[in-house]
């Protein structure tokens, strides 16, 4: 016969949840320009067929510029492009990469990105983004 006895009630925890959100006195959180302007020049170097170029004066490319207004932040992106690639295609997927990895990564709203090419390279082992390819 099976046994009827009853079980004893389950322990719980009790979860507190403050009613006072107190938001404004934890403080705030400021972006600066130049961490946005990485976060840019570092995304655009992961898309196929931008390259890194060193410059002997100044900076090379990818060179960005953000301008931050509030929760808004417009972005100027110059790059280097390895030959072959189709150019239109490839500013317009890394303006979409831009948007989307500033928008996760900082809750900042992209008002404009604009991805300016300022040079055509041929490809070589030393200016590729990603490690060189292997043949076998």
């Amino acid at each position: 016969m099976a046994d009827t006895a009853t079980l004893p009630p389950t322990a719980t925890s009790e979860v507190l949840v403050p009613t006072d959100d107190g938001a404004g006195d934890r403080g705030s959180l400021e972006i600066s320009p130049r961490a946005i302007e990485r976060i840019a020049e570092v995304t655009a170097l992961r898309a196929a067929g931008v390259l890194r170029q060193a410059a002997t004066f100044g900076r090379g490319l990818p060179r960005a510029k953000a301008q931050l207004a509030g929760q808004r932040v417009q972005v100027g992106l110059e790059i280097a492009v390895e030959w072959g690639y189709p150019l239109a295609e490839l500013a317009a997927e890394v303006r979409g990469r831009l948007t989307h990895t500033i928008t996760t990564l900082t809750g900042l709203g992209v008002d404009s990105v604009s991805v300016d090419i300022s040079a055509v390279e041929l490809p070589t082992t030393g200016n590729r983004a990603t490690s060189p390819r292997r043949v076998a």
